[in-house]
């Protein structure tokens, strides 16, 4: 069963995020918090680690896994271009809930990526997250921490009785926002398209970005 440790969300605690973080080296599986659900956390960088996430879901390894960073400039490692209108939606809505797509760069596991050749990445707001990110060093996996077509728990009490047996660690931060989850653009297209309207609204990026974006899946 997962070692449940209660983390304080608005100020975090350095020590038990440390105990996270020393599992994520070392393959582990773990949940925490975001800005919308529950996600899913293991270093994305580690194949056989990215492995786990797919088997603990039960997901199609068709279907491509997002990753979270703490900070925009460290996006290049992972990304083969950052076209300009992308970095536009990076200055206004990171972090936060807008998950951006990209092609992604050789660094990155296969696995990650499903069929496509593509990563969604973005930089989250919740502060047990950005400091877990942080000390890491790494990207974090952030698929919601559920079995694939159930729905997305915003509270500990529902990723413990789901896959509390499967994981190592769950950071209780609480209940999260819940509700919509990330907005995803593909900004490997041009005009974007998004793939998915969720907490920021495509009228708010339209707006800022001063173009029409496309919508729906390729």
């Amino acid at each position: 069963m997962a070692r449940i440790i209660k983390v304080d969300p608005e100020n975090p605690d350095v020590k038990k995020i440390n105990e996270a973080v020393e599992l994520l080296k070392k393959g582990g599986l773990i949940a925490f918090p975001t800005d919308t659900f529950y996600g899913l956390g293991v270093d994305a960088t580690n194949s056989e680690a990215v492995g786990r996430v797919y088997a603990v879901k039960k997901r199609d390894y068709k279907k491509p896994i997002l990753i979270l960073i703490d900070d925009k400039n460290r996006i290049s490692k992972y990304v083969k271009e950052i076209p300009d209108i992308a970095k536009k939606m990076m200055d206004r809505f990171w972090p936060g809930p807008l998950t951006l797509i990209f092609s992604a760069s050789a660094k990155l596991p296969l696995a990650l990526l499903g069929d496509t050749m593509k990563i969604g990445i973005r930089v989250p707001g919740n502060q047990i997250t950005l400091l877990l990110l942080k000390i890491a060093g790494f990207p974090v996996t952030a698929t919601s921490a559920n079995l694939s077509g159930e729905p997305s728990p915003s509270d500990p009490k529902d990723v413990i009785a789901n896959l509390g047996e499967k994981l190592e660690l769950i950071l209780d931060g609480g209940k999260t926002a819940g509700g919509k989850e990330s907005t995803i653009i593909d900004v490997t297209e041009d005009p974007p398209r998004c793939i998915r309207e969720g907490r920021v609204f495509i009228k708010e990026i339209e707006d800022f970005i001063g173009i029409k974006l496309k919508l729906g899946a390729a």
